[in-house]
């Protein structure tokens, strides 16, 4: 295969076996849902994983090149944006990325949340229920990302639950599949 050739689909520039079997062996036996969250410290600055009460309703650019929003307010919302991209001086750069989190329905077939919990599909993301949320979870739909300026992550948001390690390390494993996938091209 020669990846210059434009006829030709641009493979995974990551080892897809190996980042599956990341996610696989994080979420085998479950027990990560029982440590998917710190409720502690929460004051100590914003980190990529966050979890944001920020009642707001999500921005997007519509096919005419207007800036438009969903008409829905979501409560809470993830930091997609890199730590230390947040870390740094206010002036550059000062944007970062977020993510709604979309609560799951009442109704929801147990066998869809178990789809989901087991983290094969490559745009969502289920994020399990933390003390002051919803019965049933959230997902992220890693299309749904946008920009928001750091000093409204600073001034206008809580952090009301922080990713463990391990939560961590599987958020950023499925950022990785979703954004560096082989692109499908000539499917």
């Amino acid at each position: 295969m020669n990846i210059a050739d434009p006829e030709c689909r641009w493979p995974p520039i990551y080892d897809f076996e190996s980042l599956g079997e990341e996610i696989n062996k994080l979420v085998s036996n479950n027990e990560i849902f029982d440590i998917f969250f710190h409720i502690r410290n929460l004051d100590a600055g914003l980190y990529q994983g966050d979890i944001l009460k920020y009642p707001g309703m999500f921005p997007f650019i519509d096919s005419n090149g207007n800036i438009q929003v969903i008409e829905e307010d979501y409560d809470y919302w993830m930091i997609l944006g890199n730590t230390c991209d947040l870390d740094r001086e206010l002036s550059s750069p000062h944007l970062s990325h977020i993510t709604p989190l979309i609560p799951l329905d009442d109704d929801i077939p147990v066998d869809v949340i178990g789809n989901l919990r087991t983290y094969n599909s490559y745009k969502k993301f289920f994020v399990p229920t933390w003390s002051d949320s919803s019965d049933k979870g959230f997902i992220i739909d890693f299309t749904y990302s946008c920009s928001v300026d750091k000093n409204c992550l600073l001034e206008h948001t809580e952090v009301t639950a922080r990713l463990t390690f391990k939560s961590w390390l599987l958020l950023h494993s499925c950022l990785v599949r979703y954004l560096a996938r082989d692109d499908g091209r000539h499917d």
